[in-house]
């Protein structure tokens, strides 16, 4: 099977898509390769690439961008970095496709809601497809046990913690969540949620969180990395089940997120 068969299968779908402007393109290397096994992954790290070269992977689905940023004006480090990485694939013979706005929102089984679903938290039905946002069900608890039930639940995608901006006694009835960096405090308050799971690309001090705290709106701050996780691991679930004689071997990207608090004896 050569890597553009997977391609268009995945380019098909998704009419949320807009395929003029999308993301989703293959960012380095050729479509005619014949291959027998793909790498899923959040984002084609240089670890993620040794872990291709090392099992003759030709083929790697990378959710975000492996080259960092766009544009011209780029830091000489970037671009010394970009350069290391496509001379990797270049002699290995590795193609990269960025598989990112038909998975954010693809429906149950996307980035979207596989977060809501990893929650644990009963959520209401999704209003529009083309929304990046999941509102909650009504509950009741403070602001600290919502925490602790999230540590909880991301767990397994090597998050051990959260921070939270805001009264941790504060009671809160309705949590919002985005899609990644999709995390709009205003939209998901305007939606409804009177606390919201974000992520710390999706944010920023000078105008979010001073917002945030204006308002009284509670915010509980993950990676961005784990709030896609799960999806991403989905993506080469349902490839496996698509194409059956592949392998799809999910790589989960380790940036070893630790929250260290100070030491009692300081």
């Amino acid at each position: 099977m050569k890597i553009q068969d997977i391609v268009n299968c995945l380019e098909k779908q998704g009419e949320w898509v807009n395929r003029e402007y999308t993301r989703d393109h293959i960012l380095f290397g050729r479509t005619d390769t014949e291959i027998d096994k793909v790498i899923v992954c959040w984002v084609a790290t240089m670890e993620v690439i040794q872990q291709a070269i090392k099992q003759q992977c030709h083929f790697i689905i990378t959710h975000e961008n492996l080259f960092y940023m766009n544009g011209t004006s780029i830091p000489t480090a970037i671009i010394q970095s970009q350069q290391e990485k496509m001379n990797l694939l270049e002699k290995n013979k590795i193609t990269v496709y960025r598989c990112h706005d038909l998975w954010d929102l693809y429906p149950h089984i996307g980035v979207r809601d596989q977060w809501a679903k990893l929650l644990k938290i009963p959520f209401q039905e999704v209003t529009s497809p083309h929304s990046y946002l999941r509102i909650s069900k009504p509950f009741e608890m403070t602001v600290e046990t919502l925490a602790q039930h999230i540590i909880k639940s991301i767990e397994e995608y090597d998050e051990f913690g959260v921070e939270v901006i805001g009264n941790l006694h504060q009671i809160v009835h309705c949590l919002g969540i985005g899609t990644g960096a999709c995390t709009d405090v205003i939209q998901m308050h305007n939606a409804g949620a009177d606390v919201c799971l974000v992520s710390d690309d999706g944010i920023n001090n000078w105008v979010h969180t001073q917002w945030a705290m204006d308002h009284h709106i509670p915010l509980i701050v993950v990676n961005h990395l784990t709030s896609e996780a799960a999806g991403i691991k989905k993506l080469s679930e349902y490839l496996s089940e698509q194409f059956p004689h592949i392998e799809f071997h999910y790589i989960q990207n380790d940036y070893g997120i630790h929250h260290i608090e100070k030491a009692s004896n300081d």
